[in-house]
């Protein structure tokens, strides 16, 4: 794994490297940052299967399971926009205006939630975290505010703030979560990534502001409302799309943790936490640089089927071993590494580590659904993978077996997954698809 020192040498000289083209250059930054990045809660992970039990990760794979559905809505998903106006000036009153928009929907949802947190803890079956319900939109808003920077960073083709924001991110999370979990606080885990949002928003902040606070002077309630008219089909076709596809990644945790409890909920958890979690960042690391590469391509050529075969073959290549050792080893793997009670983690692994490769190789081309302006056939999709999600919980209670659920799930969501890279790279060769 690349050191600190050797990644923080490959920021310095990134504008002198000599590699033949600028998504070589930003594939360099961004996976460096993601190295270290990834590599510091997975380090400590065994420490906190350690302090914290199955059940107590149940708990949070809850909450933030809540939370995502509201991270959908907060900015009304301008936030996707950012990187499209031609000029600065414009762009950053779509960047205003998603942050405006984040705010009021996190007061009111919160004073909402103070309210219902009674029945709203029932319907999810998870009343231990009803005094603290309230917080969940704000780990939203904090989420959405890191975000929004995010793109603004990709937007200036900075990767380098890019890649130090996902290092701030993750490295804030795990200290206080390990800090909140040494001294034994039973919503430690909730808490940590809490705190941790919020010092990675702040310096995602700060590092913008830097360099580009002049532009503030050119927002206006007016041009917000303007770029909120232009860009509308992102909020009326990208949100129910996301929110589609945030069911369905979500109900399983619902699920189990009604049928199964808070524990089959924990080793759930700790599987997304040592796999999909790595894998998510590191496809949206390639992704952060696909979609700029790919908008370009597509706007001078009509099409990025270069860009779109080099990013999925490298993909493959980087997945296909690590996910053969999975299968064989996982088991064996969590319960040496996370304590002899995350054994089942390892097997819950073993039992969707396909879907997990799929998923990893299907992730940042998925973005050409909007660069070509597809966003009815996004959610087409989104449609059909979470009516295979629903189908495969559905036996679940036929069998009331854990590990039939979650090997159905993986054989439902890799087709979906396959019917997706199928529909992508037609789109990619710029071909128009109804």
């Amino acid at each position: 794994m690349i050191s600190l020192r050797g990644y923080m040498l490959i920021l310095k000289m990134h504008k002198d490297t000599p590699l033949k083209s600028q998504f070589k250059k930003n594939l360099v930054v961004l996976m460096g940052g993601m190295a270290i990045a990834q590599s510091i809660p997975i380090v400590l992970s065994p420490v906190l299967t350690r302090f914290y039990s199955p059940e107590e990760f149940g708990f949070f794979a809850t909450f933030l399971a809540v939370s995502s559905f509201f991270t959908v809505v907060m900015s009304g998903k301008y936030e996707l926009a950012i990187i499209l106006p031609k000029r600065d000036e414009e762009a950053i009153n779509l960047l205003s205006l998603s942050a405006l928009l984040s705010f009021v929907v996190t007061i009111a949802s919160s004073i909402l939630l103070f309210f219902l947190a009674g029945p709203f803890t029932i319907l999810f079956k998870v009343t231990e975290i009803k005094s603290i319900v309230w917080l969940v939109p704000v780990v939203s808003f904090l989420a959405t505010i890191y975000l929004l920077f995010n793109e603004w960073s990709i937007r200036k083709n900075n990767f380098v703030i890019l890649s130090r924001n996902k290092i701030s991110n993750t490295s804030s999370i795990s200290g206080f979560s390990l800090l909140f979990g040494f001294n034994k606080i039973f919503f430690g885990l909730i808490f940590g990534q809490i705190f941790g949002q919020l010092t990675a928003a702040l310096l995602s902040i700060h590092r913008v502001m830097k360099e580009d606070k002049g532009l503030f002077k050119f927002v206006s309630m007016r041009k917000m409302r303007f770029f909120a008219t232009r860009y509308i089909d992102f909020a009326k076709f990208n949100i129910p799309g996301q929110l589609i596809n945030t069911l369905a990644y979500q109900i399983p945790i619902f699920f189990i943790s009604s049928r199964f409890g808070a524990a089959e909920v924990g080793y759930y958890a700790l599987t997304e936490r040592v796999l999909g979690v790595p894998l998510s960042f590191l496809g949206n690391s390639f992704r952060d640089v696909f979609k700029q590469k790919a908008a370009s391509d597509y706007k001078e050529q009509g099409n990025c089927l270069a860009i779109y075969k080099k990013t999925t073959f490298t993909l493959i290549g980087l997945s296909i071993i690590p996910f053969i050792v999975l299968f064989i080893f996982a088991p064996i793997l969590f319960s040496t590494v996370f304590g002899d009670k995350w054994l089942p983690s390892g097997e819950f692994t073993r039992a969707l580590c396909f879907m997990y490769m799929l998923s990893f190789v299907s992730m940042p081309t998925s973005w050409i659904f909007v660069i070509a302006e597809k966003q009815k056939l996004d959610l087409l999709w989104q449609l059909m993978f979470l009516i295979i999600t629903v189908i495969s919980l559905s036996l679940g209670f036929l069998v009331d077996n854990v590990h039939f659920v979650l090997w159905m799930i993986c054989i439902g969501r890799s087709i979906a997954f396959l019917i997706q890279i199928a529909m992508t790279y037609q789109l990619a060769k710029g071909e128009v698809l109804a």
